[in-house]
């Protein structure tokens, strides 16, 4: 791997008019999430003080985090998932590949891609909580338990995170690990969300084309259990496991742990299957 080219290619990234991009639409996210929880027809209950009140994803009110969800693969593709198209573009593609070599190259802009698709990933979140930090700087915790042991519903009680959410365990332990595995968990998913990106635009020659291929397969992904039945669960999809705040069945739970584990080896394996395929064209 190029560690100089590396360094090149995340810093056009990163001073680039898509970064400009991806910062606006984080704060048009932030700001639907505001509007929508305390513009809204609804009266939140109160509770203790704690910045997570206001950030999506932690929060159940608010259609900020359903949003975000839809638009992670193309926040990280934006970013990320042109490193080659912009080479090609700019006519600098060929003259890399050969000072390079083609393995090397690939190398380098898949870890490019990577790195910019989950910066690109985690910016609503960062910009969501940083904005939450400043407003209400205060972590308190907030019980999950939504029903006495009757089963009776606690309908003026506060619920942040459901204590049926598979994140509540983390959640109780400790807050601030619980907000560092999400966002590294967001950063991953983005990450390898844009590397698919990358290993598209090798045998894709449409500019733009790369951008959109990561979102119209989360798309699919997504409405497979519609489309089958209900044969593939929900809990597979990111845009459902990573929306933990409301919780879910005891029965189903546990799926949300495979969708974790299965996004993320089949995204790492298309991505290695592309690259290989660039890798060792010559050969082929």
């Amino acid at each position: 791997m190029d560690w100089r080219l590396m360094r090149n290619q995340l810093v056009g990234q990163l001073r680039s008019a898509r970064m400009i991009g991806v910062i606006v639409i984080s704060c048009m996210l932030v700001a639907v999430q505001y509007l929508t929880t305390y513009r809204a027809s609804y009266v939140t209950p109160s509770s203790e003080s704690t910045l997570l009140r206001d950030v999506m994803l932690f929060s159940q009110y608010g259609t900020g985090g359903g949003m975000y969800l839809l638009l992670l693969p193309f926040l990280s593709a934006l970013l990320g998932g042109s490193v080659v198209s912009l080479e090609r573009h700019a006519g600098r593609l060929p003259m890399v590949v050969i000072r390079e070599g083609r393995g090397r190259f690939v190398t380098t802009a898949m870890s490019s891609g990577f790195v910019l698709g989950g910066v690109g990933g985690i910016m609503p979140m960062i910009a969501n909580l940083s904005i939450a930090a400043m407003r209400n700087p205060h972590l308190n915790f907030i019980d999950g338990v939504s029903a006495d042991a009757r089963g009776r519903v606690y309908s003026s009680k506060y619920i942040l995170i459901s204590s049926d959410s598979w994140i509540y365990p983390l959640y109780e332990f400790n807050q601030v690990l619980c907000i560092l595995c999400v966002v590294l968990l967001i950063f991953v998913i983005a990450g390898l969300f844009s590397t698919v990106a990358v290993g598209v635009s090798f045998f894709m020659q449409r500019k733009y084309t790369e951008v959109l291929v990561p979102f119209v397969l989360s798309l699919v992904w997504w409405m497979l259990p519609s489309l089958t039945g209900g044969k593939i669960p929900d809990q597979w999809s990111h845009v459902i496991f990573l929306d933990f705040a409301p919780g879910a069945d005891h029965s189903v739970r546990w799926q949300n742990y495979v969708g974790i584990v299965l996004s993320t080896a089949l995204l790492l394996a298309l991505s290695t299957v592309l690259a290989c395929v660039e890798r060792y064209r010559d050969a082929l």
